[in-house]
């Protein structure tokens, strides 16, 4: 499974998404990609590719003096949104009392149908990281379809 044609696709698609939004471009281009598929051989593991999209993270917020918001870290959401969706085999998203520590409850991870693959993506609105999961799991679809 050629997982750059998969993280190519949600690239392209982060890109559609943020020129096309003001708001994104004003805040500058940022976040990180991640698609993982199940090894055939050994299902217990899984293969990784992990793209940033600009910033990694946001600055921590400071008023006089003294730091009052650490920033965010969207490699550490996504890691979290996509461990929700190995656990539970379903897209994040789920209410936060749900949600273990380290697991995001923000959406952004998709599942493919058959539970192989998990594509996530975490730097935009809810709504958007996930336009930008489906373009991943389409691809991982027709790589599937193609063998």
């Amino acid at each position: 499974m050629d997982l750059n044609k998969i993280i190519d696709a949600m690239e392209a698609k982060a890109t559609e998404i943020f020129n096309n939004t003001a708001q994104y471009q004003a805040d500058g281009k940022r976040g990180m990609l991640l698609a993982q598929v199940k090894s055939a051989k050994h299902p217990e593991r899984w293969e990784t590719v992990m793209q940033a999209f600009g910033a990694v993270s946001t600055p921590p917020e400071v008023q006089d003096g003294k730091v009052v918001f650490s920033g965010i870290s969207f490699d550490g959401v996504v890691n979290g949104k996509a461990a929700y969706a190995r656990r539970t085999g379903k897209n994040s998203g789920a209410p936060e009392n749900e949600v273990p520590m380290a697991e995001s409850y923000w959406e952004g991870a998709v599942v493919s149908k058959d539970g192989n693959c998990i594509c996530a993506f975490s730097g935009v609105a809810g709504s958007d990281d996930v336009l930008i999961a489906e373009a991943g799991i389409a691809v991982y679809d027709g790589l599937l379809a193609a063998k």
